[in-house]
């Protein structure tokens, strides 16, 4: 029997389109769940994550918890009833009731939570092939790109750039990999680079977070992922690749590895071996730049527009300024 929410009048609601204090009653995913205790008055709260096709919004459920815990899984799709309240800068939806999807929710189509880049990543893509194309010469790399587009190009481009910290949406791969590639064919030539060895570095460098973590039907950690993390997943993608294609180079086989495991920059943040070439140390310095740009964007767009300030942005080591 469905409950008394069923019954009030409802039109989808893209989490994207939502705003502080509207009222909710629509099908999400559960993309993430966590029983968590507040520190404030010792009881357990629910911290979930919910997905459409449009995006994704942090969630809390403070009562009914027990019930609501089991009843609500990862990957699953629910009707949720609440409202959305601002913590923080961000907005959250403050989850009141929920039931699992029925058979007659006729509204509901399977098509609605599987998000989409927020950009035509059609056009991004084309682009980015067109930008190596058209800058590389070598032919051992002009193969390698081939079989970059053949056997990854698909997964590539819908791929989440990371799982929360930056470029954490549908398509974030893809854009970060586009950014990256633009700022070294305009840093390159300035300073004398290997521009090609660049590129390919670029390209290659967090390929293996399509196979580090799986965002459908449920945003979690694959076991490689676990066990070896992105750069080693990357690495060993490149070999592979790179062992197909006869009489590559091994100095060049090198220095793309180098690249890849060097690009975090310090062995505390991952790195088995920090830069030691001048085009690793401008790829780590450019996956920054363009990785802490994105943290600056998305607190821009979510912060809160009633402060000067945003909340302490752990990524970022400080508040920013939300003056636009």
């Amino acid at each position: 029997m469905n409950s008394l929410f069923d019954k009030l009048e409802s039109k989808p609601q893209p989490l994207a389109g939502l705003k502080v204090h509207d009222a909710v009653n629509w099908f999400y995913r559960v993309q993430e769940i966590n029983r968590r205790t507040s520190q404030k008055n010792k009881k357990d709260y629910l911290d979930l994550v919910l997905a459409d096709r449009s995006g994704r919004m942090t969630a809390k459920v403070w009562d009914n918890v027990d019930t609501l815990h089991k009843l609500l899984q990862p990957g699953n799709v629910y009707r949720i009833s609440g409202e959305v309240d601002a913590f923080n800068g961000k907005m959250q939806l403050k989850i009141t009731r929920a039931r699992p999807l029925e058979p007659n929710d006729n509204s509901c189509r399977p098509e609605d939570f599987d998000e989409q880049p927020p950009f035509d990543s059609e056009a991004l893509r084309t682009d980015l092939y067109a930008m190596l194309d058209a800058n590389l010469a070598d032919p051992h790399l002009r193969q390698l790109v081939q079989l970059f587009k053949e056997e990854h190009g698909a997964v590539f481009s819908q791929a989440y750039g990371a799982q929360k910290i930056h470029h954490a949406f549908a398509g974030g791969l893809l854009q970060h990999t586009h950014a990256l590639l633009r700022l070294v064919l305009a840093v390159s030539p300035f300073y004398g680079l290997d521009t090609e060895l660049l590129l390919i570095g670029a390209l290659f460098h967090d390929i293996g977070k399509t196979a580090e973590f799986k965002t459908q039907p449920a945003l979690e950690t694959t076991m490689a992922g676990g066990l070896l993390g992105h750069l080693v997943i990357s690495l060993t993608i490149f070999l592979e690749m790179q062992k197909r294609i006869p009489g590559f180079p091994e100095p060049l086989s090198l220095r793309i590895q180098h690249l890849i495991v060097a690009h975090h920059g310090e062995k505390e943040f991952g790195s088995p071996e920090v830069p030691k070439t001048r085009e690793a140390y401008v790829l780590h310095i450019l996956d920054l730049l363009d990785s802490r740009l994105s943290i600056f964007s998305e607190q821009l767009k979510t912060g809160d527009g009633q402060k000067l300030f945003s909340e302490f942005n752990q990524a970022l080591g400080t508040r920013i300024l939300l003056d636009k």
